[in-house]
């Protein structure tokens, strides 16, 4: 099985800047003068043109489709994201798509245009749990975002979001999933996140999936892409695919991965954007042991 994945697609999309308020006027300011040019828009046209010549079987987006949670980002993401096949999609929403407080709870813009591209509820509760069998494989996300100040951009998972979780995987007798939250579950030593841009309770989340673990712990959040194989501690993939449509630098391996599962074996290709062919070609992976 194919499997695409994309994150932190911060599709650009011009608001008025009248309805804009404290941190969303900071924000939209901040992405218009600071990384607007680092978002050209055929990238996204040529990410279009590679599903259509690998046909993947599933394509997951680990949040961050819009960059200040206007509603008017999320109707220009719905329609560029309409393109891909709905059987074949899976998202979760990033801490850009719970920008403000009134980015949560049941009037929420992101429940409104993605739910029904966001796989089953099995919550219960006010937690967001997610799953989605696309062919033989359950992806299961994870919301771990919370409104925040301006200066912080940080994420939790309340450990019954894990207990629940398990709870329906054993009920449900799935042994193989994909685990899909925006932030990292892990980092490089190289790149490591501040208390104030990090999944604060990431060690407690990690030891209570240990008992039921996903083949691949696939997130976003950091731009910058990696993979880390499996460990001790944690042993699953963990696949960074930020920021799929950045143009890379000197700071930013930006691009996506291709993964092939097939039962418990997993294979991955990395793809960059290639500004000479003007297209995505295959890149080295920048991989990780779990102790680097």
């Amino acid at each position: 099985m194919k499997i695409l994945h994309l994150s932190d697609l911060h599709f650009p999309t011009s608001v008025p800047f009248f309805q804009l308020k404290g941190k969303m006027f900071v924000g939209y300011l901040n992405y218009n003068l600071r990384r607007r040019k680092k978002y050209p828009k055929n990238i996204w046209n040529s990410i279009l043109n590679f599903i259509r010549e690998t046909n993947p079987d599933a394509i997951v987006v680990s949040g961050d489709i819009t960059n200040v949670s206007h509603e008017e980002e999320f109707k220009a993401a719905l329609k560029m994201l309409s393109e891909l096949p709905q059987e074949k999609v899976f998202y979760i929403p990033g801490n850009h798509d719970r920008y403000v407080k009134q980015s949560v709870g049941e009037n929420a813009f992101y429940e409104k245009y993605f739910s029904k591209l966001s796989g089953e509820s099995i919550s219960h509760n006010a937690h967001y749990i997610r799953i989605k069998k696309i062919q033989d494989l359950h992806f299961v996300g994870w919301d771990s975002n919370i409104p925040l100040s301006i200066l912080n951009a940080y994420g939790r998972i309340r450990p019954e979001v894990v207990i629940q979780t398990k709870k329906t995987l054993s009920e449900r007798k799935i042994r193989n999933y994909v685990l899909v939250c925006h932030h990292p579950i892990w980092n490089p030593t190289n790149k490591q996140e501040t208390i104030h841009h990090k999944l604060l309770n990431r060690e407690e989340i990690a030891s209570l999936l240990k008992e039921q673990p996903p083949l691949v712990y696939l997130h976003g959040h950091v731009h910058t892409n990696w993979v880390k194989f499996p460990g001790d501690e944690l042993p699953y993939y963990v696949v960074n695919s930020a920021s799929s449509t950045r143009l890379s630098d000197t700071t930013h391996e930006s691009g996506f991965h291709l993964l092939e599962i097939q039962k418990q074996n997993v294979e991955i290709q990395r793809y960059t954007y290639n500004l000479e062919k003007s297209k995505f070609t295959e890149a080295p992976l920048v991989s990780y042991s779990e102790k680097e």
